[in-house]
Order: C-alpha cells, then sequence, then structure tokens
C-alpha cells in the first residue's frame, strides 16, 4: 500500500491554500484533513500546530529566511512554505535543527536546485535564530512588532497610536500564542464540575482549568477535537471563546421573551440565548448567508433549542433592509453581532492578519452602523439591544456605538472591549443599548 503524505507535506498545501485564496485557515485545513481519513491522529495534530503556528509568525519566519537567502525573492510557493514550516519548528517548537532540514528537504523532493540553498539556509536558521530574535525584540516599536511578532506594518501603526508601545507589545505577544479552547456549560443541565469529569473521561489528556469569574466556562488544552463526543452532541457544553460568551450574557433575555438574533451564523448564540431563556419564548435567528442558515437548522437537536416551550424560527434574510418575519412584531431584545473585519481574533485565526487591509475597516463600518441603526428599530420601547464585534478598531465599536447614542437613537447602557493581553480571549467589544 503506498503511504500517504506526510504531515508536512499536507501541512504546505494547507498553507499554499491560504494564501493564494485568501480564505480561511480552518476551512482550508479541514478540506485537506477530510482527503486523508486514514492520518494519524498525532499527525493531524501537527499537522494543524505547523499551519497555524506558521500562519501566527510568518513574517518573523521570512525575515530570517531572507536574512540567509542569496536570492530571496525567488523561494516562493511550496518552496517557501517548506522553508517556513522547517524555521517554526526550530525557533518554536525547538526541533532538533537536523531533523527539521531533514523533514524539510523531504517536502521539497521535487525543488531541484532549490534544494542545497533550502539545506545551507535552515542551516543558518538554526545557528543564528535566537541571535536575530534577540537583535528584533529591540529597536523602534513598529519594527519589533513586524520583525519579532509578525503584525503588518499598517496595523502595528495603529496599536501604537491607540495604546501605546508596551499594550501594543502586550497584544502583539498574546497573539502569538496558540489559543485554549473555552466551553460553555449549559448550567442549567449540567453542573461545571460534572461536565469537566465527563469532558476528561471522554477526551483522555485533555487539561482544564476552570475561570473564577466564568461560571458557565471551562477552558481546555490538549484532549483532540471537543466538537466530537455526547457532551457537544447534547448541547451540554458548546466549542465558544470566553469573549464571545459575554454578549448574550450581556443582553440577558429572560424566560418568554421575544429574541432576534441577528446575523446568527451557525447557531451557537442562538443555544446561548434558548440557554439563558430557560427554553422558554420566541427567538429568530435571522443570517444573511444561506449555507449558514442550513447549517444552523442542522443544529437543532442540540440541547433546548427543541424544548416544547421555545418557539425557534430561521430565517435567511439581509438585515439591514424590510422583512416581514423580522418586522410584524418588535422584540424585547434584539443580539447583533455584526460581520467584521475578525481583527480580534489573530490568535485563532491568524491569517487575518495577512487577509486584510486599513480599507477593510471602513468597509465593515459602513455595513455594521447600517445593521445597528436598522435592527434597533426592531426592538420595542423599553427593550434592550446588544451590539457586538470581533475587532479592536474603534471604527467598527465604541465609534459607531457613540455615534448612534449622539444621534439620540439610543441610550448606552454598558460597553466593555474584551482584550487577549488583558483578558486571555479574542478581541471583544460589546454593548448594550436602549433604543430611543
Amino acid at each position: 500500500m503506498a503511504k500517504g503524505p506526510s504531515a508536512r507535506r499536507i501541512a504546505v498545501r494547507v498553507l499554499q491554500d491560504v494564501e493564494r485564496s485568501g480564505g480561511f485557515s480552518n476551512r482550508a485545513l479541514s478540506r485537506q484533513l477530510e482527503r486523508h481519513p486514514g492520518l494519524d491522529p498525532r499527525d493531524r495534530g501537527l499537522t494543524t500546530t505547523l499551519v497555524y503556528g506558521v500562519l501566527r509568525h510568518r513574517a518573523r519566519l521570512d525575515a530570517h529566511i531572507d536574512a540567509h537567502a542569496k536570492r530571496p525573492k525567488g523561494l516562493k510557493g511550496e518552496t517557501r512554505q517548506a522553508l517556513r514550516i522547517a524555521a517554526y519548528e526550530m525557533l518554536e517548537l525547538e526541533r532538533p535543527a537536523a531533523i527539521a532540514i531533514s523533514e524539510a528537504l523531504r517536502s521539497l523532493e521535487r525543488a531541484g536546485p532549490l534544494r542545497g540553498a533550502a539545506q545551507a539556509i535552515l542551516g543558518a536558521v538554526g545557528r543564528h535564530g535566537p541571535e536575530l530574535d534577540a537583535k528584533w525584540a529591540t529597536g523602534k516599536p513598529l519594527h519589533v512588532l513586524e520583525r519579532r511578532w509578525s503584525i503588518p506594518r499598517w496595523l502595528g501603526g495603529r496599536w501604537l497610536k491607540h495604546l501605546g508601545e508596551d499594550q501594543a507589545l502586550a497584544r502583539a505577544r498574546a497573539v502569538a500564542a496558540a489559543p485554549p479552547v473555552d466551553l460553555r456549560v449549559d448550567l442549567g443541565r449540567i453542573s461545571a464540575d460534572e461536565a469537566a469529569q465527563r469532558l476528561q473521561a471522554d477526551h483522555p489528556g485533555v487539561q482544564i482549568e476552570r475561570l473564577e469569574e466564568h461560571p458557565q466556562a471551562l477552558r481546555t488544552r490538549g484532549g483532540g477535537d471537543l466538537f466530537y463526543g455526547p457532551l457537544h452532541g447534547e448541547g451540554l457544553v458548546s466549542v465558544q471563546g470566553l469573549a464571545a460568551q459575554q454578549p448574550a450574557r450581556v443582553l440577558a433575555p429572560a424566560p418568554g421573551s421575544r429574541v432576534l438574533d441577528a446575523c446568527a451564523g451557525m447557531g451557537v448564540k442562538t443555544l446561548q440565548l434558548a440557554e439563558l431563556m430557560d427554553g422558554q419564548g420566541t427567538i429568530v435567528a435571522a443570517d444573511l448567508d444561506e449555507r449558514q442558515v442550513a447549517e444552523a437548522e442542522a443544529e437543532l437537536g442540540r440541547g433546548r433549542l427543541t424544548s416544547d416551550a421555545l418557539t425557534l424560527t430561521h430565517v435567511q434574510a439581509d438585515l439591514t433592509a424590510d422583512h416581514p418575519a423580522l418586522d410584524a412584531e418588535p422584540f424585547d431584545a434584539v443580539l447583533l453581532d455584526v460581520p467584521c473585519t475578525g481583527l480580534g481574533n489573530l490568535a485563532r485565526h491568524p491569517e487575518i492578519r495577512w487577509n486584510r487591509t486599513f480599507e477593510d475597516i471602513g468597509a465593515r463600518a459602513e455595513l455594521q452602523a447600517r445593521l445597528l441603526r436598522r435592527n434597533l428599530a426592531r426592538v420595542r420601547p423599553g427593550g434592550a439591544l446588544v451590539y457586538a464585534v470581533c475587532s479592536f478598531a474603534p471604527e467598527e465599536g465604541s465609534q459607531l456605538v457613540a455615534a448612534v447614542v449622539e444621534e439620540g437613537q439610543a441610550s448606552l447602557e454598558h460597553e466593555r472591549t474584551w482584550t487577549p493581553e488583558a483578558d486571555a480571549t479574542e478581541g471583544f467589544y460589546v454593548a448594550r443599548l436602549r433604543p430611543r
């Protein structure tokens, strides 16, 4: 039987796919892994580690490679990806240079004369890596952010302007690390202690941390794919970042209320709203993307979504426009988690730093403002809307909300920005508003 591709070879293909398409790394990774169902679980884990690690450190890895290359511009495509992987293994995983170089050369079997150059470059990376990292960790803050921490210059400049040097560097270090997997526990059906015990039994090797101020959250590392297993299948736990859990909690819909989950996506927040409502009331889950609506409907078997006392309707709709299912009757509460640049999620989706530009912020903010104004009008007098965005950019968050408040369309009851450097979670801006 022919031997399948190695973890490193698959990682090269994923990285090429992400770079060419500008798409999401998790989707490109899933596509490749699905093509190799017989891949050993350890190799699946290594492939994942290599893909996300290279994307988090890409500019730094390129700086190391280019420092020792005679013709850096000639190192393209799969050759460049294989070099990045080997450099990452040496610099971050502390893999012996001989092993990392040998595996890289195996991935470059068809690279011809570049094999010799690759071996020389990687040998130099192994010898001089710590020295160059130390050099690039000092100097002008913008250069440090770019070369040592792989933050694009346009983004690093914004962080320095809005945060100052110390916090900008703290943020860069935070998003360079592999994030944990956070779970939300349905405390109405299972205690966090019991969930942790069952999780440990279902996923041997998982490390579980309780978060004192967040009783509904479990923080995990290791243990394989937590989307599988009876706990997740029954809706007793859901994979959801700690900051992403907060918008629904801030909205705090009462049992029996009528709630709109605007920009509902694949339904993780919809299930959370049903939990908070104790499975009683009405939820309309709406999204523009027909595929996401279909995926959300496929989740109907999980948790409180099938409660006899809950009416749940999925709607495919443009939430900036009129729609009979959204405008026939006002809502007691609206959760508006808007589409955004995703700049708050650079650790979990590191490709975002390479796929976004400054212009994307303005384009998203224009859509977000229209979504906010239109959906404020869907809230009954005395009701509430929570606006949430997974971005650090003030244009997508605090500035946008302030403009609506200054116009007299709403009053602001609560706002908070969650950050990786202060809260050890993804970046999220959350605001609770009362329409006027």
